[in-house]
Parts: structure tokens; sequence; C-alpha cells
């Protein structure tokens, strides 16, 4: 992948955007948990990172930023490169104890139309966050700010909550979590995850009904010789 820039203080290249919209509402109608199970259990970020509002679930691609610790300057230039229902994913390098966006911020990155916001990091403005309603999942809240000095990376590869996410990659956060799709697996993690949550929807009308213990329960514990 090019940029243009110098190594560490750089710009990728932009990626092609999803037309199906469908897919994100596919997304959003599996949910984090059968998603997470239709990828095999990958790719579920660090749950420390969460919502600043409730009842919040966003759909969309990721746009990845990097950034020095305690600094954020590239954050500024990339709100220029965000379109109508990006997520802006943010690697802080492990930063837990500088805010790298506030409200001003957060209001110009929204106002291009974005679906939401994750940072590995920290916030502040959290009352006036809040208060917009911005779907933003955060790790930290602290008033201090650090620097406007760089370097920093825009759509490049990077690590968010333990995950490596990549310019493009399709991203569902909700209450329960954030959990990430590499472009190339895409349609087969949908359709995983979509059967899971059909199986999901069977169980609970079978405890509907009264069957309490899942007969494959006791096929596991015969199997292990634990009941006859």
């Amino acid at each position: 992948m090019s940029y243009i820039g110098k190594i560490g203080f750089c710009i990728g290249e932009d990626f092609q955007r999803e037309t199906d919209l469908n897919v994100f509402e596919r997304m959003k109608r599996i949910g984090t948990p059968a998603l997470s199970d239709g990828i095999n259990r990958f790719n579920t970020m660090d749950p420390e990172i969460r919502p600043i509002i409730s009842n919040c679930r966003i759909a969309g691609q990721a746009v990845t930023l990097r950034l020095r610790a305690a600094d954020n300057l590239m954050l500024h230039k990339c709100l220029g490169y965000l379109k109508e229902g990006d997520i802006l994913i943010v690697d802080t390098c492990g930063c837990r104890n500088y805010s790298i966006l506030g409200e001003l911020i957060a209001t110009a990155a929204f106002k291009q139309g974005i679906a939401g916001i994750v940072i590995d990091g920290g916030i502040r403005d959290i009352l006036e966050l809040k208060k917009a309603g911005f779907p933003i999942f955060a790790r930290t809240i602290t008033p201090a700010v650090g620097d406007k000095e760089g370097p920093g990376e825009i759509n490049r590869l990077i690590s968010c909550g333990g995950v490596p996410v990549a310019p493009g990659d399709y991203v569902l956060a909700d209450d329960n979590g954030i959990v990430v799709v590499p472009r190339d697996i895409l349609e087969a993690v949908l359709a995983a995850g979509e059967k899971k949550l059909e199986s999901d929807q069977k169980r609970m009308k079978e405890i509907e009904t009264g069957v309490i213990v899942k007969p494959v329960t006791d096929e596991i514990l015969r199997r292990k010789g634990i009941i006859a």
C-alpha cells in the first residue's frame, strides 16, 4: 500500500467504500455476540473500550489513525479524510493518561456524517459528548491533553484494543463490545454470524417451551464418562 509523507508521519491510500448498505444492516441485526462467534472468537477488542452512551450500535468501515502517545496532530488532519458512514478507529500507542479528543474535534468529525469513533485511549468533555449523543467508544476519560507535534499515520495498519485493523475493514460496535471483520472474509463471517443468531433464536424457543437443559449437554457428559 502506497502512502505520502515519510515513515511514521504519513497518509495512506483511501479505500473503496461499501456501496451495498444492506451489509451494515445485516451486521447490526447479527449483533456483536453472534458476529464474534461467526469470526471464531477472533478480532474482539479489549472490553475496557466502552461506549459513552447506552443503547448504541454502529456499523461501518474503518478509517484508521495511529498517533504518538499524548499527541493528536494527525487527528486534526484526519478529519478531512472522513466520509459518511465511516468509523474512525484510533490507536494511541497505549496512552491512557492523556485525552486526544473532546467536544470540538468530535463535533467536527460527526459533522462529516460518520457512524462513530473508537479510541484505544482517552477522551474528555464527557458531559458534552454524552449530551450530543455521539456514538464514541473509548478506554479512559481524562481532562489532560497532550501535544500537537506528531508523528502519526492515517489509513495504515494499526492495532486497536489488541486487534489489527486495516483501512476499510468492517466494524460492528455495540454495548457488548467491538468486533472487526477483515474485508476478504466479510461474507463468510456474516453468514456464520447469521447462522449462530438463528441457532440462538431456536434455542430461546426451546427454553420458552420448557426444554431447560440442552440435549447436547448430556451427550458431552456421556462422552466424558460423567453420566451414563
